[in-house]
Order: structure tokens, then C-alpha cells, then sequence
């Protein structure tokens, strides 16, 4: 599998959704700390927290009506959203104006448009790839993703103090370049994948009953639990453990003294330069096994490096666990978009899409959550509690790919008998 190999979209897509990644990273991680000092940490929470579930809510809106109206419309439109958001987060943050309210409503723009995009650009890759193709395109996206998130965030912490508004003018000339490169290179998708056969009535279905499609599709629901047991576990690595860290570690490696936040940095680290070097080739050679094998041992691996950070002090086991829990992230993660691309109808796939983004945002929740369970108990429980969670997770994604066979036969799916292969 090449790059040159996969369809003109997707190319297109990995492309600009790395420059996307890059800038957008540049500035979402330090809006907290902008809305903190300039109103307060109260507005700032409140506004944060209305800008996620307003994305949520348009995400879902997206999804329905991309399935209907197609994906290149929505995503142009989006995309004009965030050229002219970005146009006045740069002129608000100027050297003829400062207006932290207008800064606001801006950055809220900006989380519409992406929770517009984000559910249409997932559905247009499905669209357009094979089975055999989404392997190599998910880990790809991976490492792209997580290269730009990197570099992003340097560029911000550069920027974002000192210079906003030539941080926001990078951004905006980044975000007109993808809207003119939408505009005349991406084709509309939604038409490749076949309407002949689907009722009238379900085309016409309400937003209520499409998602209510969705929650009784019992197999995408117990993948959905599984998706958020594992990344719920992500979530805990700046909260609970970054916590623990500061607080319980302390210790010399190579004859240097570290404190507990040194070796939280030391353990993201390793996760970044590992993802940046292996990242592509570990895709490539996982094509020889089995999904569902692939997704045991990754998960394994992910659940126990999770455990270890939880409850160790040993500055070189932690190192340790930070390779291992990066191993097994590497397995699971595109497989487990690949999995999820293979199980959904191809009527509602954005619909699916945005569903299954609502994985994340109560992932983060069970992370937030469980920072506040770390005050209680001790951490070599919190370590068992996090085992649980992995094996949890592990047994719902089985589970969701042993109820195949039986979910093909009903509720319209896709049937693609590439999905056979994948959970073989």
C-alpha cells in the first residue's frame, strides 16, 4: 500500500488536515489559560463547557444532514465558517483592537465549524476507501495528527503570548487555503456509495429517528462503550497520573534529579518521538495479523502500561510503561477506526460518525471523573480499577465484533464482506 495508491480525497484530506491539526493545535490548548487570566477561570470553564456541548450538538446535526444534502457542501460550508471566525480572532487580537469578548464569539465559531467538518471529513474517508485501505489510511491520519499536534503546540507556545495576532493570521491563511483547496480539488463522495435500494421513508427519517437507529443499533453501542472504557484511559494520563506524578514521584535517573512533572514530561516524550519514528512502519506490518488479534494485544499492551504509570515510582518501569502503553495505542487505535468504518451503514454514515465523537467527550468526562476518584483511594487501586477498565473495554469491542453476523442480517448495514475479514 502507497500513498499514491489511496483515492485523490483522502490524499488531499491527510494533507490538510495536518496543516488543520497544526494550527488549530497552535491555539485551542492555550484558549484556557487566554480566557483564565482575561475573565476569570468561572467564565472561562462556563464558556469552554458551552463551546464543547454546542459542537457536540452541531456534530450531530452535520452527520444527519451530510448523509442527505452530501459531504462537500457541509464542509465547504464549514470551512467559510472558520475563514471568517479566524478573520476576526486575528482582527481582535490586533494591533488596532483587543476585545477578548469578540475573541470569544469567535472561538466559538470556530467550534462549530469543526464540529461541522470533523463527523463529514470521517464519513468522506469511508466513502472512498477499501477495507484493505483503511489500515494504512487510519495510521497514517495517526501519525499526522500527532506529528502536527506536536509541532503545533511548540508554535503556540512561541506565539500565543507574545504575538496572537500573527499567530491568528497564520492560522486564518492556513484556513483559506483548505477552504480554495475544498472548493476545486475535493469531490463530493456521498453519491459513490448506493441509495438504489433504500427506502423512501428512511430517507425522509427525522433527525430523532436516525439517532434512535443509531442507540438500537445494539453492535455500534457496545462499540461505543468499548471506545470509551479505552480512551477514557488517554484522558487519565494529564489528570490523574500527571496528579500522582507530581505529587508521590521523586527520584534520580542517570545520576539527575527529576521531579514528578519532569517525568510527566519525560513519559509524553517518549509518546511523541516513538509515534513520529514508528508509527508508519508499525501500520504497514500490522497488515499480517488479524484485526481482532491485533486489537487483543494492543489493548493488552495500552491497559497495562496505564496500570503501571498509576502506580509506580521506579523512574525507569514508568519509562517502561510509556513504550509499552505507545506500542499498544499504535495497535488498537487505527484498527479500531477501521473496525468502526466496516460496521456501519452506508445510508447514515456521517450519523454514525458524529455518534461515535460523543465517545470522547465522555471519555474526557470519566477522566475528569476520575481525578476526583484518585483523591480517595490509593493508587494501586486506582491501577486495578484501571485493568478493569481495559478489560472491559477489550470484551466489548470482541463482543461487538462477535455480534457481526447478526447485525449484517438486520438493521441495514453495510454489508461489506471486507467487515468479515476484519473480525476474522
Amino acid at each position: 500500500m502507497k500513498y499514491s495508491d489511496l483515492h485523490r480525497n483522502i490524499r488531499i484530506r491527510i494533507i490538510t488536515d495536518f496543516f488543520t491539526d497544526l494550527t488549530q493545535k497552535s491555539i485551542l490548548p492555550f484558549m484556557a489559560i487566554y480566557l483564565s487570566v482575561r475573565l476569570g477561570a468561572s467564565w472561562a470553564g462556563l464558556l469552554l463547557t458551552a463551546n464543547i456541548l454546542l459542537s457536540m450538538l452541531v456534530s450531530l446535526g452535520a452527520g444527519y444532514w451530510s448523509d442527505r444534502i452530501g459531504r462537500k457542501k457541509l464542509m465547504v460550508s464549514a470551512q467559510c465558517i472558520q475563514v471568517f471566525a479566524l478573520f476576526w480572532m486575528a482582527a481582535a487580537n490586533s494591533p488596532w483592537l483587543d476585545s477578548v469578548w469578540l475573541t470569544c464569539i469567535m472561538f466559538t465559531f470556530s467550534s462549530v465549524s469543526s464540529g461541522v467538518s470533523i463527523p463529514v471529513a470521517n464519513a468522506m474517508i469511508v466513502d472512498v476507501s477499501s477495507e484493505r485501505e483503511r489500515q494504512y489510511v487510519y495510521g497514517l491520519q495517526y501519525w499526522t495528527t500527532n506529528v502536527a499536534i506536536t509541532f503545533g503546540a511548540l508554535m503556540g507556545g512561541l506565539l500565543f503570548e507574545t504575538n496572537r495576532f500573527l499567530l491568528f493570521g497564520l492560522v486564518l491563511a492556513e484556513s483559506v487555503a483548505t477552504l480554495a483547496i475544498l472548493v476545486t480539488l475535493i469531490h463530493e463522495t456521498m453519491e459513490t456509495h448506493s441509495h438504489s435500494n433504500v427506502p423512501v421513508s428512511r430517507k425522509r427519517s427525522s433527525m430523532f429517528s436516525t439517532y434512535g437507529d443509531v442507540l438500537r443499533n445494539r453492535r455500534f453501542m457496545t462499540f461505543f462503550a468499548a471506545t470509551v472504557l479505552a480512551v477514557a484511559l488517554e484522558f487519565q494520563l494529564d489528570k490523574y497520573i500527571a496528579v500522582r506524578l507530581k505529587n508521590e514521584f521523586s527520584a534520580q535517573l542517570f545520576h539527575w534529579d527529576i521531579t514528578g512533572l519532569q517525568m510527566f514530561s519525560f513519559v509524553l516524550a517518549i509518546n511523541t518521538v516513538l509515534v513520529a519514528l514508528i508509527a508508519l512502519p508499525f501500520s504497514k506490518w500490522m497488515h499480517r495479523y488479524s484485526s481482532r488479534s491485533v486489537m487483543t494485544v494492543g489493548m493488552v499492551l495500552y491497559t497495562s502500561g496505564f496500570a503501571l504509570l498509576a502506580v509506580s515510582n521506579w523512574a525507569m518501569l514508568l519509562i517502561a510503561a510509556a513504550v509499552v502503553y505507545t506500542i499498544g495505542e499504535l495497535m488498537y487505535s487505527p484498527v479500531q477506526k477501521v473496525l468502526l468504518a466496516g460496521m456501519i451503514p452506508d445510508t447514515n454514515r456521517a450519523a454514525y460518525m458524529a455518534a461515535d465523537s460523543m465517545s470522547y467527550n465522555a471519555a474526557a468526562l470519566m477522566g475528569s471523573i476520575g481525578l476526583s476518584i484518585g483523591a480517595i483511594l490509593p493508587s494501586y487501586a486506582m491501577a486495578c480499577l484501571y485493568l478493569l477498565m481495559g478489560l472491559g473495554a477489550l470484551c466489548l469491542f470482541r463482543s461487538s465484533l462477535d455480534r457481526q453476523t447478526f447485525t449484517s442480517g438486520n438493521s441495514g448495514n453495510s454489508g461489506n464482506s471486507s467487515s468479515g475479514t476484519m473480525a476474522s
